[in-house]
């Protein structure tokens, strides 16, 4: 977490092993991206020529579901070390975003986005707030379109909200997990910060999730219960959380970024510019009593471009 001896860790979630799943046998394709049909934008879009930075615990490098996928990362934690994943995480939040609709496993949201990995995390899922920012420099250095992040903090930092001023103000655009610790608690950092899009989750029944945290600050819902996608080894994992439901958004946002390259209809220039759009392409959630902007943000994001 942010603030204490400056370490910073994973949102928590919940990992379920996946077993007995042949992924040359068929291709999966998930009940976020059927029911909220993500398949039927393909014909329009599938994420061309945009780069996503996922700032985690790196990338399953070698994962035949997205290897051809990925662009050079970078390692913040040994200099000379590949940013390979040895957690998880990392590994299913880029599958979400990206992973290959090529006859294997599953498929992302924007399956011919590229995913630029950045290991600022170790394989506890912890590291230091230097590293973060350092990362969200070089990764706006290198012309990262977006920047994904699945981590948070009740605490603020100055020099956080710096790097993501620096981000915004040179066109990448930061998404970041609400956080995981129910509707009574507030949007955690750096999701809280006005010029990040912060996602909370819902479930298949597209029901708010108890996890999701609440706040004036939550741009949007999207699904982050019981997600299949990557693990390392050439493996496969379900997970649930709101660092589930922000590459889901992600991958929209790519999407509408790789469409509006060709057709110029959105003038996506900066993080306001996306808030605006997409709330023009969501569903209001069914539970009454969450329907405000609080608990909802502008509601469930249903991609339509």
């Amino acid at each position: 977490m942010f603030g204490r001896r400056n370490r910073v860790s994973l949102l928590p979630h919940i990992r379920e092993k996946v077993h007995g799943f042949n992924p040359n046998a068929a291709q999966v394709l998930g009940w976020e991206i059927l029911k909220l049909g993500v398949d039927k934008q393909w014909i329009k879009s599938e994420g061309e020529d945009v780069i996503v930075s996922v700032i985690d615990t790196g990338c399953d490098l070698n994962h035949k579901d997205i290897r051809d996928n990925l662009i050079p990362g970078k390692n913040f934690l040994s200099k000379n070390a590949s940013p390979q994943d040895d957690n998880g995480h990392g590994s299913h939040v880029a599958g979400t975003i990206a992973a290959q609709n090529n006859g294997l496993g599953m498929v992302g949201v924007a399956p011919k986005a590229k995913i630029m990995p950045v290991k600022a995390l170790d394989r506890k899922g912890e590291g230091n707030l230097k590293n973060i920012i350092d990362a969200i420099y070089w990764s706006t250095d290198n012309k990262a379109d977006f920047i994904t992040m699945s981590l948070g903090s009740p605490s603020d930092a100055t020099e956080l909200k710096l790097a993501i001023d620096y981000a915004n103000n040179r066109g990448t655009t930061v998404f970041a997990a609400a956080g995981n610790s129910g509707k009574d608690v507030e949007i955690m950092f750096p999701a809280r910060y006005k010029n990040v899009i912060a996602i909370g989750a819902v479930d298949e029944n597209l029901n708010r999730t108890s996890f999701t945290c609440s706040g004036e600050a939550l741009d949007f819902l999207a699904p982050g219960h019981n997600i299949f996608s990557l693990a390392p080894n050439n493996g496969y994992a379900i997970m649930s959380g709101t660092s589930m439901s922000n590459p889901y958004a992600v991958g929209c946002a790519a999407l509408l970024l790789a469409y509006d390259k060709k057709h110029h209809n959105y003038d996506l220039r900066d993080h306001n510019r996306y808030r605006s759009i997409l709330s023009t392409m969501t569903i209001q959630i069914k539970q009454s009593q969450y329907k405000n902007k609080k608990y909802q943000g502008y509601g469930i994001i249903k991609i339509e471009i």
